[in-house]
């Protein structure tokens, strides 16, 4: 019983997650995010923009590269990595 409260303990906060920081133009600090590998971009993008008390638009990530990422794609299909940089970005054209 022990091993298995373990393993699920490890999926929560292990290689399952990805550790990002995500930035704002708006907002001088980059704030640091764990979100599992599996989630959808445009919720992560979501949750970062109410953070940053950014409401309304679509938030989206634009990754180091100037790539802005498919809101309905995973970020691990996005080829998010521990460690990346996000800017947060208003895919409609207004964040």
């Amino acid at each position: 019983m022990e091993s298995t409260v373990q393993n699920a303990q490890q999926k929560v906060s292990g290689h399952d997650d990805v550790s990002v920081t995500v930035f704002s133009p708006r907002v001088p600090d980059p704030r640091q995010y764990t979100w599992p590998k599996n989630k959808v971009v445009g919720e992560a993008a979501r949750e970062a923009a109410n953070d940053f008390g950014q409401t309304g638009g679509t938030p989206g990530f634009q990754n180091s590269e100037k790539r802005v990422l498919d809101n309905s794609k995973r970020l691990v299909a996005e080829s998010v990595r521990d460690g990346d940089t996000l800017e947060l970005v208003d895919t409609t054209g207004g964040v």
